[in-house]
């Protein structure tokens, strides 16, 4: 006959990390992909020595992508994927895969908050143990402590602390709901921007030159995704200041209940994730009104001869000076972004005529008799350290005009 276990007798329970740090490794893994696949298009097209000398700030950036990725998971990460937490009556297990390690109550010397949800414990051999809220449940932890080392909060204030982490725990848990409520989440996040790029490129193109339709439609991603993330984390704040913290601190000072009102939070989440679409539509057409995905900036990588344009200055570049006969026409005289990032002035558009100019020992211009007609679909730009060489590109390689 089996015999009832005592309350004592059953294991803690074991307490995890958040869910949501498996997120943080499958968006690491994300960017790290979208960047090879990236520089493995640049080496399609370009090849290996082009990649290798004109895009070493790109190069620089990636390859400290890679590294902070690579540290931020072996220093950071892992652990939290592996470890787990116990609380007992003499001490706290911490697990480390197959590892166990022990803090017992009585080698702790300081207990101290530190910021927010996150405190420290101080043993008595100086070894400091942090803990915060994305560890689940981490009041059990808090209560643990006081229940066995009460003479340690003498400046502390337990209580209110405690009611903080329950919100924090509460907080990140709403984080775990974050694509719960399935229709809303596609509407929200796979409609709506598909819509947006959809409507923007009809408006856009009717008044604008589209000449890179690829990277056209990845900004306007690039604006939507940004967008949403922002909405939603400023609606996520507000409603655990507002509704959120207030409700269940309300609930602990009347009766010590610290258990969430799923029904109530899963109502006000899916009503705010309306208000959210709502915002983030009217934030992307306000966005779209300005043009504001038709600009772009980067960073010189030559001084620019008869300009104020120097070396490592970053620039504006208006993306809809792209063409030579559309409302965003570009002008003699106007300093162009073309092809892969190299600049020039211009010079003369299809149909006209473009000489080169010298000059002689004395620093006297000489005209030139190789007149020459720009041809159809072309423009002239000056180029080189002296900016004295005329090339011809085609209209459909200019990237837009920078911005003095």
């Amino acid at each position: 006959m089996e015999t009832a276990r005592t309350f004592e007798s059953l294991q803690p329970r074991l307490l995890k990390y958040r869910a949501h740090y498996k997120w943080y490794l499958a968006g690491m893994f994300f960017v790290g992909s979208l960047l090879i696949a990236y520089c493995s298009y640049l080496i399609y097209i370009v090849g290996v020595d082009v990649l290798l000398k004109d895009y070493q700030p790109e190069l620089f950036m990636t390859g400290s992508y890679f590294v902070f990725s690579i540290g931020c998971y072996f220093f950071w990460l892992r652990h939290k994927l592996t470890r787990s937490v116990q609380v007992h009556k003499d001490g706290i297990d911490i697990h480390h895969g197959t590892h166990r390690e022990k803090i017992l109550y009585s080698d702790i010397e300081v207990i101290a908050p530190v910021a927010r949800s996150m405190f420290y414990l101080k043993m008595k051999s100086g070894v400091k143990h942090y803990f915060n809220s994305s560890l689940e449940r981490i009041d059990y932890v808090w209560e643990g402590l006081y229940f066995a080392r009460p003479d340690l909060f003498g400046s502390v204030d337990f209580e209110g602390y405690r009611v903080k982490l329950v919100q924090y725990d509460h907080h990140q848990k709403r984080k775990e709901w974050f694509f719960k409520h399935k229709f809303v989440d596609v509407f929200q996040w796979i409609i709506i921007p598909a819509v947006f790029i959809l409507v923007t490129y009809k408006v856009q193109s009717q008044y604008v030159q589209i000449n890179h339709f690829g990277l056209y439609v990845f900004r306007l991603s690039m604006f939507s995704l940004l967008s949403l993330l922002v909405c939603t984390f400023l609606y996520s704040f507000v409603l655990k200041k507002v509704l959120f913290d207030k409700k269940i601190k309300d609930k602990m000072i009347d009766s010590g209940d610290k258990v969430r009102d799923l029904n109530y939070e899963s109502l006000i989440v899916q009503r705010s994730k309306l208000l959210q679409t709502l915002t983030a539509c009217f934030v992307l057409a306000v966005l779209v009104r300005m043009d504001m995905n038709l600009f772009s900036v980067t960073r010189l990588k030559d001084d620019i001869a008869m300009s104020n344009l120097t070396k490592g200055k970053t620039v504006l570049i208006d993306n809809r000076y792209n063409c030579y006969d559309c409302r965003f026409a570009v002008r003699d005289g106007d300093w162009v972004v073309y092809g892969r990032g190299q600049i020039g002035q211009v010079m003369a558009k299809s149909g006209e005529t473009v000489a080169q100019i010298s000059q002689d020992k004395t620093g006297r211009m000489i005209a030139s008799t190789d007149m020459m007609e720009v041809p159809e679909g072309h423009i002239a730009v000056r180029i080189g350290n002296q900016g004295q060489d005329v090339l011809f590109i085609k209209a459909t390689e200019l990237v837009g005009k920078i911005q003095k």
